[in-house]
């Protein structure tokens, strides 16, 4: 492989924004490895041998130790990366809800306007395209579609092909441009399967073992920038999305809560000839600061708008910075949840607030609100100022039925129907706090599993308390419909569907899963509607077609069904039968 070496002046301006040093970067490289947490890597106390290259990597970097993530969910934390907006400006707040509004300017945009060539290269559908974030990429790779969903795992694109990818991108481009390539790598996300020499490298540990693989792949990948100089020539940021719980807090994963597992991230930042190598900040920063640091990498004007701030200025001491989950708001029927984090402490709002002191409790064991209040209400103003920023106005994904529903198939719970105001973390509110519904999350994991395995009256009997205990999980109702349908308990299912429905927010599969229900119980006119309906919200699923063309032809509508089944044969690309519906 050879990478083309950049070479000239660029023509863009080369003054620092913030930093009192000249820019030399001609080039921005971002890597972003999913799921990762910092104690995961050498360099933040982890094994020394699983991640060799990213601890050699980090002797030559500027590291952060207090650095955080937006949100512990992949979408919303890439989408602040790339615009430099918090969440509630940006308007992407769960995977799979909404996609980045058009109004919104991405760094990819900025860029490819100055010049620069842009490209992306990601590992996973939880970043399709549909989603917005291709905005301003010249090349926007991801992985193969496939034509169908067998398990509740979407197996990704792993490190080795995705570097490959942009490998190929970086040695064919012409070596006079500039360019800004971000490369995602998703190997760190469930399921933990790593080759088995790099799980003993992590000390049997598979989660650390799929780090340690990731860190192997990019080992020979920054080799090759670094003998052909396109390594000195570039301003190299790699940072995580969020982290992993891993148990801690009552969390397998990720996305229910803020606390430290999921939230903090590690972050380098390689300057070209490794000036500044090996320091080592405490400032509190985010994600969000990404945006501004490559665009000043890159010459582009600074933009007092956005959230960020730029990692190689100076950071105010005094500084907070945003954090969110709303996809126990979405998906279980909790409360909103948001707080900022400032040096040391940390506030989150929700149906009942709490406070850390993370100087002398790192691991967020002692909710300090009761007693901290002058404190919590300096963290609630400044949440509030976040709040009355403007935002975007939202915009419905466009993204395939299957991207919706393998989106789901990974945890995410994706709905597909239209954006839609969230209540503010400030506002009161009667559902519970996240944090005194933690126990909810090993049942559902554990129902989820079951279902994948054909299990239906295991998974019925655990969702079965979590429903009665908390009538608004909205996951819980499609599960536990799902188990209804493959038990046949048929009234059961519409029942659950009906709730479901007035949960929000809609989802095609509740109105297939109706649908069938209605079918198996004798109410063909509901059955049509519902699957028209379930047609509106994911026009290219072919399970929804066909089953409509079946209703259509069983009342001798045959012409109609035929439209419908030549639509969906013309779609591109093709939808699969949903695996989450019989």
């Amino acid at each position: 492989m050879n990478f083309a070496r950049t070479l000239g002046i660029s023509l863009l301006s080369l003054a620092g924004c913030d930093g009192d040093a000249p820019n030399e970067a001609r080039n921005v490289i971002l890597i972003t490895l999913d799921t990762t947490r910092p104690d995961a890597l050498a360099c933040y106390g982890g094994y020394e041998r699983a991640t060799p290259n990213l601890a050699r990597l980090a002797q030559e970097s500027l590291v952060f130790d207090e650095a955080r993530s937006v949100a512990p969910l992949t979408l919303p934390a890439h989408a602040s990366m790339l615009t430099g907006l918090v969440p509630p400006r940006h308007g992407v707040r769960d995977n799979g809800i909404a996609r980045l509004p058009a109004a919104a300017e991405t760094l990819a945009e900025r860029a490819r306007a100055a010049g620069v060539d842009t490209a992306a290269f990601v590992s996973a559908l939880v970043l399709d395209r549909g989603f917005g974030l291709d905005q301003g990429f010249e090349t926007y790779d991801q992985p193969a579609r496939p034509t169908a969903q067998t398990s509740s795992h979407y197996v990704e694109r792993n490190a080795r092909e995705t570097l490959a990818a942009a490998t190929h991108w970086l040695d064919t481009r012409g070596p006079e441009r500039r360019f800004f390539v971000w490369i995602h790598l998703f190997d760190a996300h469930v399921p933990y399967q790593p080759p088995p020499e790099f799980q003993a490298l992590a000390g049997g540990d598979a989660y650390r073992g799929e780090v340690a693989w990731v860190d192997h792949e990019l080992g020979g990948f920054l080799e090759r920038l670094r003998e052909r100089g396109v390594l000195d020539e570039s301003l190299l940021i790699v940072v995580a999305d969020h982290g992993e719980s891993l148990g801690e807090h009552g969390e397998a994963t990720h996305s229910a809560f803020c606390y430290d597992a999921t939230l903090r991230v590690p972050l380098l930042v390689r300057e070209p000839h490794a000036r500044r190598g090996g320091e080592r900040s405490s400032a509190p920063v985010s994600v969000v600061d990404i945006e501004p640091t490559a665009a000043c990498a890159l010459g582009l004007a600074p933009d007092a708008n956005l959230d960020g701030l730029d990692l190689l200025g100076a950071i105010p001491a005094e500084r907070r910075v945003y954090c969110e989950s709303y996809g126990g708001f979405l998906n279980y029927g909790w409360s909103p949840l948001a707080g900022v984090v400032g040096e040391r402490t940390k506030y989150l709002a929700s149906s009942a607030d709490e406070f850390y002191d993370l100087a002398h409790d790192p691991h967020e064991q002692t909710n300090r609100a009761a007693e901290r209040r002058d404190d919590v209400a300096a963290a609630r103003r400044a949440l509030a100022a976040f709040l009355a920023k403007p935002a975007l106005a939202p915009e419905s994904i466009d993204a395939s039925a299957e991207s919706i529903a393998w989106l789901r198939n990974l945890g995410y719970a994706a709905s597909g129907d239209a954006a839609r105001a969230l209540p503010s973390p400030l506002a009161p509110s009667d559902r519970p706090s996240p944090a005194s519904r933690a126990s909810e999350l090993e049942p559902l994991l554990l129902a989820n599993a079951a279902l994948d395995a054909g299990r239906w009256e295991e998974a019925d009997r655990l969702l079965a308390p979590l429903l009665a205990s908390n009538p608004r999980n909205a996951l819980a109702h499609d599960l536990a419909a799902l188990a209804a349908l493959q038990l046949g308990h048929f009234e059961r299912a519409r029942e659950l569907c009906v709730a479901r429905l007035e949960l929000g927010p809609e989802r095609a599969d509740t109105r297939i899963n109706l649908a069938v229900a209605c079918e198996r119980l004798g109410d063909v006119e509901r059955a049509e509607r519902e699957w028209r309906r379930a047609l509106v919200l994911d026009p290219t699923n072919r399970q929804v077609v066909e089953g409509l063309a079946a209703r259509c032809e069983a009342r001798g509508a045959v012409d109609e069904a035929r439209e419908l089944r030549a639509t969906l044969h013309s779609a591109s690309p093709p939808s699969s039968k949903s695996p989450r519906t019989p």
